[in-house]
């Protein structure tokens, strides 16, 4: 009886211990201070592998979407980890003349800025490039529309490039380059060594003063850096045009303007898209111009200050455009559809296993483009997803790939990138269809 009492006491006193725990766990807390309690703070989102992962507050597993990191593309990590970084870097005097290689046959056009992935197997280029790392890293890209056809009496323009990464191994030389430098060829010739150099001259990157500079009234000065619309205001009155005219060229708001562009910015997430648009107005010229065509590309090459890049740029990309098929013409996909996968924005350079480079402009949606080939996750371009081979359904050309997450919780799900050698850019009236409401925000 006596150890009957006994038990039954502690089984008395564990119960009221486990019902005062109890009480703590059930604490009436409101969500902003359970972090102050418990001392954990209260997450929505982690990273893992690379990615991002975001839940809800119950931490349903089940329910949890991983999103793609936008920077493993700009890493081309395809290219493998085995590449070694070269310290140091070479500018050029504005306006000098300097001797640089030439690499042959490139595709397409580098604006200072781009990364420029590369693997070669021939004699003559895994030549050039080994000399140039024992060198200065330095090489010249020019327009293989220049290199295949005989010009006479016209102006060459060019990008120096920079390898930062190199690998050579088993005959194949793999780099990772930048293009720094405009430059007009002078002329060229061919080493006994098989490659060519060419003798450049390195374009200068011409800033001007804002128009209203040379009239600034000094009794104003107090006053310019927190009312400084109001005090060009002022000023304008003493010029012999409206204010409208000279805002035109007035590269603060010229960058202002380009910040309002948003489907350069579709699928960037908000704490990327500060730090992907450069500030700086020459910066922000090549980024923009480098969703373009190797065609305009070029024609941004000749330009020497952001200011005409930037007008021009804003008024052809004001315009809703379309992508139609180059062989058949069929319209594959819209601006406005342009989901930028990469923190290099909707459209990026990269290269296959053969060393053939292609200017990739990734879309959420297209139109008349069907997939032929069987997914492969082999030298994806894209971490986390297979590709397959599309073609355009009317004339069965080549137009891109289709590239599907081998994850069902990786968002986006399902994405196209296409071949912008395969495109052409045509600008939407009334005759195609174009609807107001998918005009881009000016």
């Amino acid at each position: 009886m006596d150890s009957g009492e006994d038990n039954e006491s502690v089984e008395s006193e564990e119960r009221s211990s486990l019902d005062s725990f109890s009480g703590v766990l059930q604490l009436d807390v409101a969500d902003e201070d359970l972090e102050s309690v418990i001392n954990v703070p209260i997450v929505d989102n982690f990273e893992m592998g690379g990615a991002i992962v975001s839940h809800n507050s119950n931490l349903n597993t089940e329910s949890a979407e991983i999103i793609f990191d936008e920077g493993l593309p700009a890493s081309h990590s395809y290219l493998g980890r085995d590449l070694e970084e070269i310290g140091g870097r070479l500018i050029f005097t504005e306006l000098s003349r300097v001797v640089i290689p030439l690499l042959p046959g490139t595709y397409g056009t580098l604006l200072p800025g781009q990364t420029f992935p590369l693997t070669v197997r021939d004699h003559g280029r895994t030549t050039l490039l080994r000399k140039c790392v024992e060198g200065d890293h330095t090489f010249g890209c020019v327009s293989a529309r220049y290199l295949s056809t005989a010009i006479i009496n016209k102006v060459m323009f060019g990008t120096t490039a920079e390898i930062y990464e190199f690998s050579d191994d088993m005959g194949a030389v793999r780099i990772k380059a930048k293009g720094r430098q405009r430059f007009r060829l002078l002329s060229s010739k061919t080493t006994p060594s098989g490659y060519r150099t060419g003798e450049v001259l390195i374009l200068p990157e011409i800033k001007l003063s804002h128009p209203f500079s040379a009239l600034q009234l000094t009794s104003l000065n107090s006053f310019r850096v927190t009312n400084k619309e109001r005090c060009r205001k002022m000023e304008s009155f003493m010029l012999a045009w409206p204010k409208w005219v000279y805002d035109m060229y007035d590269v603060d708001k010229l960058v202002q303007r380009c910040d309002e562009l948003t489907f350069l910015k579709q699928g960037l997430r908000k704490d990327k898209v500060e730090n992907v648009m450069p500030k700086d107005p020459t910066e922000l010229s090549f980024w923009i111009a480098s969703q373009l065509d190797s065609e305009k590309r070029l024609f941004m090459l000749a330009l020497n200050s952001p200011i005409p890049r930037l007008r021009w740029l804003l008024n052809f990309l004001r315009k809703c455009h379309q992508f139609i098929c180059g062989t058949c013409r069929a319209v594959i996909g819209k601006q406005t559809d342009c989901f930028a996968m990469s923190i290099e924005g909707a459209q990026g350079t990269y290269v296959n296993p053969e060393g053939y480079h292609h200017d990739t402009l990734t879309l959420l949606k297209v139109e008349n483009v069907i997939p032929i080939s069987a997914p492969s996750t082999h030298f994806s371009w894209f971490p986390g997803y297979a590709w397959s081979i599309a073609v355009c359904r009317h004339c069965q050309k080549h137009v891109g790939w289709q590239f599907v997450a081998t994850n069902r919780k990786l968002q986006p799900t399902k994405f196209w990138g296409l071949s912008r050698q395969s495109l052409d850019t045509r600008i939407c009236t009334e005759e195609n269809m174009c609807s107001l409401d998918d005009l881009p925000v000016m």
